[in-house]
């Protein structure tokens, strides 16, 4: 039902392409806190990534044809490319105090937050595939297969890294206590700015 009605705005948006809003609207949080959470919550940075994404994807509708997987995928795997190419481009320093501080707006309580650090930090030393397919799978719900087409991996192999990830974090004491702590960062709408021209 989803992928039908992400069919049909895809077809209409090749027609005409003020209506790609409306996948810009469904998907735009979502890809937003994919970045928010791989770019030590830098909340301009990840809006500048999900912007770029956007404007990729538009770019390439014409050329878009509906494949096996959901839309939301093929703005993951966009998203993916755009972190890495991101990553490689900013290898200059920077500390790991930067990267594995959890932000005060995560939790309420000082308990909490010392319990969430713990975690977040837990969850850091896990490896780039590993918190990625962990992510994807859980915080997401999207099913290994497109996870796979994601991460450009075997299913076998995002089963292997979720496996890992699980086996890492279970012995972490503060797990239980800490589930639905991390939440998505709501953010207020931002127009889509590749499509503002249109207009």
């Amino acid at each position: 039902m989803k992928r039908n009605l992400d069919q049909q705005i895809i077809t209409a948006a090749k027609k005409d392409p003020r209506l790609y809003e409306e996948i810009y609207k469904k998907y735009s949080g979502k890809i937003f806190n994919y970045f928010w959470y791989r770019v030590g919550h830098n909340v301009e940075l990840a809006e500048d990534l999900m912007q770029e994404t956007f404007l990729r994807a538009f770019m390439h509708l014409p050329k878009f044809r509906q494949r096996s997987y959901s839309y939301l995928t093929y703005l993951l795997t966009i998203a993916r490319h755009i972190l890495i190419s991101h990553w490689r481009k900013q290898r200059s320093t920077v500390s790991l105090e930067e990267l594995t501080d959890v932000p005060a707006e995560i939790t309420r309580t000082v308990e909490r937050k010392l319990a969430a650090e713990k975690l977040w930090r837990a969850v850091q030393q896990l490896s780039a595939n590993e918190r990625d397919a962990l992510f994807l799978y859980y915080r997401e719900g999207i099913p290994i297969k497109e996870i796979a087409k994601i991460m450009n991996k075997t299913p076998n192999a995002v089963k292997i890294y979720l496996s890992r990830a699980r086996k890492k974090l279970k012995q972490h004491p503060d797990l239980r206590e800490l589930v639905g702590c991390f939440s998505d960062r709501k953010k207020a709408y931002t127009a889509p700015i590749f499509l503002q021209k249109l207009k």
